[in-house]
């Protein structure tokens, strides 16, 4: 039986990074925005297992951003990942109220984890939140599927994963859990609403919160 959903965040509850975003990030670096582009997504895998903003926008940049700039470019950039998709929330809170428990699992630098974690609106819905950055590993790292069900209490087979990302999609299936490809949140409710969601009553947050923080990230 699924009780466990077990949810990315970036293209399925908040929306693509802004375009306008990009654009205002690139000039203020001074580079021309298809060279932006290529560093700010070459990079952002290792953003996304910790690696410090400093670096990362260094990188990005290629020389060094400090002060206020640094600054600016680390709020432009939580800004325009965190612009919520609502139908997807309210397909997920109908979930929840259903029975279902839910974890986000995020590839996502320490910056936008402080973020998300802060929002209310994703509060409510989820037990567990997982972020590739406190815990030095992202999808599609095998492990991370396992250190996500170990923190939840929960197995494979009671968990369906809901991703956007094929490579992502494949590395939970390989791992035996169920899976659903997301592409709109009309979807994604035909898929929940099939699903008779048990009884199960996850532990309280907060020591859910305290077990992630425990894990101890690799070398």
């Amino acid at each position: 039986m699924t009780n466990h959903v077990l949810v990315d965040f970036g293209e399925v509850i908040s929306h693509v990074q802004s375009p306008a975003a990009m654009r205002t990030m690139a000039e203020l670096l001074g580079v021309p925005a298809r060279a932006f582009t290529e560093r700010y997504w070459g990079s952002r895998a290792s953003y996304d297992r910790g690696l410090a903003a400093y670096d990362y926008w260094q990188l990005v940049a290629g020389r060094p951003v400090r002060g206020e700039e640094l600054l600016l470019l680390r709020r432009l950039d939580v800004e325009g990942w965190t612009r919520l998709n609502f139908e997807t929330i309210a397909v997920l809170r109908e979930a929840r109220r259903r029975g279902a428990q839910l974890t986000l699992l995020s590839n996502a630098p320490s910056d936008l984890a402080v973020e998300v974690r802060a929002s209310s609106v994703l509060a409510e819905i989820f037990t567990l939140m997982v972020f590739s950055a406190e815990l030095r590993l992202a999808k599609p790292d095998g492990e991370i599927f396992d250190t996500a069900l170990a923190l939840a209490e929960s197995t494979p087979q009671d968990t369906l994963f809901v991703d956007d990302r094929w490579e992502n999609i494949r590395a939970a299936g390989a791992r035996g859990i169920r899976t659903h490809r997301f592409t709109t949140a009309q979807e994604l409710q035909a898929v929940l609403a099939g699903i008779h969601f048990g009884d199960r009553q996850p532990r309280p947050w907060w020591t859910r919160r305290r077990a992630a923080r425990s894990v101890s990230a690799p070398g």
